[in-house]
């Protein structure tokens, strides 16, 4: 897997490039759109919700170049994995990925993706 950005100061990789899958496969492994604030994934997530869009997973990813983020996976109708993410301002020093509860408040969602407090379980 090849990993590129034009600016590795402000993202790890915008495109990543992987051998292809065999057989029946979709052809899309994953998109993202950067949005600007945790309280925009947030958004996005409540419309998906309202419009029975699957919600994959919810996650904090933890980059040591950019820090955090509040990050919502779901699916297209084509079952292809697609990504709505932003950045937090606090960064984890332990960069370990956690699962979000994105149906809490945006200050209780920042929290969890900083690892200042745990997600509950579903």
């Amino acid at each position: 897997m090849v990993f590129m950005t034009p600016d590795p100061e402000l993202d790890d990789h915008q495109i990543a490039l992987a051998k292809g899958r065999e057989g029946e496969a979709k052809i899309i492994g994953h998109i993202a759109w950067r949005v600007e604030t945790p309280a925009d994934v947030k958004a996005f997530y409540e419309q998906f919700k309202a419009q029975g869009v699957p919600i994959h997973h919810c996650i904090s990813h933890a980059y040591e170049e950019m820090g955090n983020t509040v990050s919502c996976y779901f699916l297209d109708p084509e079952g292809n994995r697609l990504e709505v993410y932003a950045l937090v301002p606090e960064r984890d020093e332990a960069r370990i990925n956690r699962p979000l509860d994105l149906d809490k408040s945006v200050d209780e969602i920042i929290a969890q993706a900083s690892g200042l407090v745990q997600a509950a379980a579903h």
